[in-house]
């Protein structure tokens, strides 16, 4: 998430700034905020930079870090929990809970034209906490005055997800002429976009043979195969796509590198189905158009007084899965076919 988030960044910078601020300007700071809640997260993250536009040259601006941050003690940042009624409006004058973000240097940056020493985040342990029936408000307070500098609203995601296929009675497997396993799950309120992910798990057997006697290391492994995005209407019940066996193969391949160590499958695979609301949603594809490489892309932000995201997702949706592994199954016959040690 963490270096996704300084990418899109990046193709903000250039974009955004280039396109809606003329180059003639006086200095001005843009603050740039993104945070996305995730009910499941132990703790939530809040980036906070700024980009800017001014005279001369503009690597001068990016190196140094007052122009990328702002300084422990220049903000505050915190998010505002607010009660909903019935009918979805907020209730009440004041909000249930507000949660106040830690500053920390936490993150390291790749080297560049960008500054690149550790870059500040804003943290907030809120395990357990996240109400799913409330409305949550991001705020960014400049200290001296008091002023709110950015802001956005956002809901979590609702509700109980299922997995329709496959389940407890229809095991992992692939099948029919194209060799598929199909993937179906329920929809959750606020959703707009999903994504299953199958985690193959299998375990290495090393031997020692320079022990007396012979001792053996058992060593367990995940590769995570993600599936195709799915979006949402808001209207269906469940949603299905399909995963090609030969993908899966060659993702797993591709991702085992000890070929000569002893391996055995795991008779069950995890199945997770990440998924975000619109506002995330939005955010992805505001920077990759679907249209096709001569579409320009669009430009969008739900934060007030700057640019970013604030949103929901959900990422630790998951199901175990029971494979088949007796002999006939096509998915156990052609994992050791592939000449990887299983």
């Amino acid at each position: 998430m963490k270096r996704l988030l300084l990418l899109l960044f990046a193709a903000v910078l250039f974009t955004s700034c280039e396109v809606e601020f003329s180059p003639n300007d006086n200095w001005k700071e843009i603050p740039v905020v993104y945070c996305l809640l995730d009910q499941d997260e132990d703790t939530t993250y809040v980036r906070l930079q700024r980009c800017f536009l001014g005279e001369g040259n503009q690597l001068n601006y990016i190196s140094n870090r007052d122009s990328i941050y702002y300084p422990q003690s220049a903000v505050k940042v915190f998010i505002e929990e607010w009660a909903l009624t019935g009918g979805g409006n907020v209730s009440g004058t004041s909000p249930k809970r507000v949660f106040d973000f830690t500053y920390s240097e936490g993150i390291e940056k790749e080297d560049g034209d960008f500054y690149s020493e550790a870059a500040p985040v804003y943290l907030c342990r809120t395990a357990g906490m996240l109400d799913t029936n409330c409305l949550y408000r991001l705020k960014v307070v400049k200290t001296t005055t008091g002023d709110t500098i950015v802001s956005g609203e956002t809901r979590l995601l609702r509700g109980e997800m299922q997995l329709l296929h496959p389940n407890s009675s229809q095991k992992f497997e692939f099948g029919g002429t194209a060799k598929e396993c199909e993937l179906e799950w329920t929809t959750i309120r606020e959703a707009r976009e999903y994504q299953p992910i199958v985690r193959f798990r299998y375990r290495d057997f090393i031997v020692h043979y320079d022990h007396s006697p012979v001792d053996t290391t058992i060593q367990y492994h995940y590769i995570d195969i993600p599936g195709n995005r799915v979006a949402s209407n808001m209207d269906e019940r469940s949603l299905k796509t399909r995963m090609e066996l030969n993908y899966l193969l060659s993702t797993v391949k591709n991702n085992i590198t000890d070929v000569d160590v002893p391996k055995n499958i795991i008779d069950t695979v995890d199945i997770f189905v990440v998924c975000c609301n619109e506002a995330f949603k939005a955010f992805l594809y505001a920077g990759h158009p679907a249209g096709g490489l001569n579409q320009e892309p669009f430009e969008y932000t739900n934060i007030e007084g700057g640019l970013g995201v604030f949103a929901a997702r959900r990422r630790h949706i998951s199901f175990k899965v029971n494979t088949r592994n007796d002999s006939r199954s096509l998915y156990i016959r052609s994992l050791k076919e592939l000449g990887v040690g299983f």
